[in-house]
């Protein structure tokens, strides 16, 4: 070595800037040796102590790692044993990095040569490193290595993706829970396996789509992905790369898709590709709407995609409706037209709908539509659907439980219908009665005064037979809340 190039290889370097730079403290302290050494000339410790610093953080992101990821504890077991048999090390570490994805192609071939110069530069007989190269050694193994947190990849994506698919009890079978779980890996995730891990994941979860015994699986996955893509953006894929996929893993998107905050960024053509899907499969798989009913309800379809929906419930068969898992509001037009057939075999499970959807899914309703729903379910119970029959029996029990709107469809349909013609349907009538009970007097009063007015303006639609006339005058005067309902129909039929 020329006594200039001695003189260069022992000149004082600043580091300083780089150790600013480090992400974990654990890091710190070769890195900083690093530092003092290149202060004081020392460039050749300088420089092995940048390397023994690289090194010695790639290790503890395998231990770190290994933690949730088998393919890591591999890793770190041979690591070990090698350093246990006094076997080179370094090489193999680098080169499993790059596999793990610690480090990309092009890191590696850069912490490649700097590892190749700290073996020759290791030899006190060979040439020093220059402050130049000890300032780029530090520059890469700070930029590559010790500025960037533990981030996982393909190996811990295998293993999650084996854990999601295969162990049923590896977490509840509930969606916060999944949520929760899904949100705590994302931060861990290097960037750069998203778009592997959703294809890797709907690949599979399309395969077992449909199959009952794997139910379990393919809730999680709806749920995980759904998290994932709430976390990381649908902007992961194009709106091309979503309508392609649309078209490889539909059944799969039908539900993770099937939220507003997903559904509204992946682009029309995925949209109506999605839409049309959910369409076809409710053929035979009526629960799918559900997926369009709530993206509805979010206000995520179009006008023609909100058409599109009504007209594929329309054509659902009543078997079909009772296990869609559907709502009262959204099959409201079908639900009715059920009542209306005159069929105990369509009626009653157009009944059981309502009922199974409960008080609160009626309440969803317009004031209007829980009038039209009450005076069908009483004219279904006036023919004797066994359903309706029992549903009236428990009214006065439940009546309170059910909004107001359908105990006044019941009560009105039980003396006018909506021309205001008075018609008597008395069989279930006393069901009705003891149920307005249970009101406040305000709310009573008011629809005794309506239906008064309706009986006023109003005349028999037919000629009211006595004994009919008999028992429903019998019932109202059971009740003093009833009786201007009483002499209203005295007076009018007395007049008639």
């Amino acid at each position: 070595m020329s006594a200039h190039d001695e003189q260069r290889a022992s000149q004082p370097v600043d580091l300083r800037k780089y150790a600013l730079q480090i992400l974990a403290e654990q890091d710190r302290p070769l890195f900083d040796d690093a530092v003092k050494a290149a202060e004081v000339g020392a460039l050749r410790a300088s420089y092995m102590m940048i390397w023994l610093a690289c090194a010695e953080s790639l290790k503890r992101r395998f231990r770190e790692a290994q933690l949730r990821d088998h393919t890591a504890g591999n890793i770190v077991g041979e690591i070990e044993n090698r350093e246990k048999d006094h076997r080179a090390v370094d090489k193999f570490l680098l080169d499993q990095a790059q596999e793990y994805g610690f480090v990309s192609g092009a890191g590696h071939t850069v912490l490649g040569q700097v590892y190749e110069m700290r073996c020759i530069y290791g030899h006190p007989y060979e040439e020093a490193p220059s402050p130049e190269k000890v300032i780029d050694a530090a520059a890469a193994v700070v930029e590559l290595v010790l500025s960037k947190p533990v981030k996982l990849r393909h190996g811990y994506g295998k293993q999650l993706l084996q854990d999601l698919l295969e162990d049923s009890n590896y977490l509840d079978d509930h969606e916060p829970a999944v949520a929760e779980f899904a949100r705590n890996i994302f931060p861990r995730l290097d960037e750069g396996i998203y778009v592997w891990l959703l294809d890797e994941y709907w690949k599979k979860l399309e395969e077992i789509s449909g199959d009952p015994s794997m139910g379990v699986f393919s809730r999680r996955g709806m749920w995980f992905c759904r998290a994932m893509l709430v976390d990381v953006g649908v902007r992961v894929f194009t709106h091309d790369e979503w309508h392609e996929r649309s078209g490889r893993f539909p059944k799969t998107l039908m539900g993770v898709c099937g939220v507003a905050d997903a559904f509204k960024g992946i682009g029309k053509r995925a949209h109506d590709a999605l839409v049309g899907s959910i369409l076809d499969e409710s053929g035979t798989q009526a629960s799918v709407l559900t997926h369009l009913e709530r993206l509805n309800n979010e206000g995520a379809l179009s006008e023609r995609q909100q058409e599109r929906l009504v007209e594929s419930v329309s054509e659902l068969k009543t078997g079909q409706i009772l296990t869609s898992g559907l709502t009262t509001k959204t099959c409201y037009a079908k639900l009715i037209g059920a009542m209306k057939s005159h069929n105990w075999y369509t009626q009653n499970p157009a009944i059981d709908m309502v009922l199974e959807n409960g008080p609160d899914q009626a309440a969803e309703l317009t004031e209007e539509q829980q009038v039209d729903l009450g005076r069908n379910i009483l004219q279904t119970g006036e023919g004797t659907a066994a359903s309706a029959v029992e549903f009236l029996k428990k009214l006065p029990q439940e009546a309170t439980d059910w909004p107001f709107g359908v105990i006044r469809g019941m009560a009105l349909e039980s003396f006018t219908n909506e021309n205001n013609e008075i018609r008597f349907k008395n069989s279930q009538l006393h069901w009705v009665l003891s149920a307005l009970v249970h009101f406040d007097s305000v709310q009573r009063d008011e629809l005794i005064a309506e239906i008064v007015a309706s009986v006023a303006a109003g005349t028999p639609k037919r000629r009211v037979r006595p004994e009919d006339y008999d028992q429903v005058m019998g019932l109202l005067n059971d009740y003093a809340w009833a009786a201007p309902l009483a002499d209203a129909l005295e007076t009018k039929l007395t007049a008639e």
